[in-house]
């Protein structure tokens, strides 16, 4: 059950399910088994039953606030509810300004990914524009791709990287059409935001969408794919769900046939 703001998304509800066909997807597929870490931060309590695994970038330790980490790691989990999800702590303070210190931790998560045989992992947050941190990063980019590594860093147009782009979107993305990924709203799912956001100041009572969920959305999507065919490449993810869109919005069921059929 979503909760939903007044003034919000009408089409909300149809946009998350009817369109994406995820209820019926997951009768076929749950992403079970399938690594998926996030790069993200507080991510609440590390005992949480929700999370496979944890790792820790930063070396500055976990902070246990259910928060953006938290939100998305339960978006996934209703995307793909059997997938394996890990808690990859890899934002502090010091690292929102720093573009140098992003990509550390980025890079530090990848290795983390290679030794522990996670497939696809996901970073939602600002674009790291540092040219020097840039050339960094596509280095690292190409390394998890060569690991056979799926990654889904937003606002990251680079090669060997997955960047998904919400509906109605004004970026003129090359891959649009493939990757137009509705954010799902995730309020009823992360109750502390909510409640801020409620009790905030904020004229504009919207509904109360995520950006960041449309990696943790298309990872859960892709994780339902490869449980179905466990060595499927990257082009062959992107070709099933650009073969199989309606009205250039993929349909995880239409691209669950797919797989199954070929």
């Amino acid at each position: 059950m979503f909760v939903y703001f007044k003034n919000g998304n009408k089409k909300a509800q149809e946009s998350y399910y009817t369109v994406h066909n995820l209820d019926e997807a997951k009768r076929l597929s749950t992403g079970k088994g399938v690594k998926i870490g996030i790069i993200d931060w507080l991510f609440g309590d590390e005992r949480a039953e929700m999370y496979s695994g944890f790792y820790d970038a930063t070396e500055k330790g976990f902070i246990n606030n259910k928060e953006h980490g938290y939100a998305m790691a339960n978006t996934l989990k209703e995307v793909a509810p059997n997938c394996k999800v890990f808690a990859l702590n890899g934002i502090t303070k010091e690292s929102l300004n720093n573009d140098k210190l992003k990509v550390e931790f980025l890079e530090k998560s990848i290795q983390f990914a290679i030794k522990n045989n996670i497939r696809i992992l996901t970073y939602s947050h600002a674009a790291i524009t540092d040219e020097k941190a840039v050339k960094k990063l596509k280095q690292i980019l190409k390394i998890a791709k060569n690991n056979n590594i799926i990654t889904i860093f937003l606002h990251c147009d680079l090669k060997n990287n997955i960047m998904p782009v919400a509906i109605g979107s004004k970026v003129d993305y090359k891959r649009a059409k493939v990757f137009n990924i509705y954010q799902y709203d995730y309020n009823a799912l992360n109750p502390i935001a909510y409640k801020k956001w409620m009790d905030s100041k904020k004229t504009d009572k919207g509904s109360f969408l995520s950006w960041s969920s449309m990696a943790p959305v298309l990872a859960g999507f892709i994780a339902m794919l490869i449980e179905l065919n466990p060595l499927l490449t990257k082009q062959q993810v992107v070709e099933a769900l650009d073969k199989t869109a309606t009205n250039d919005v993929p349909s995880i069921l239409r691209a669950i046939n797919y797989i199954s059929n070929s």
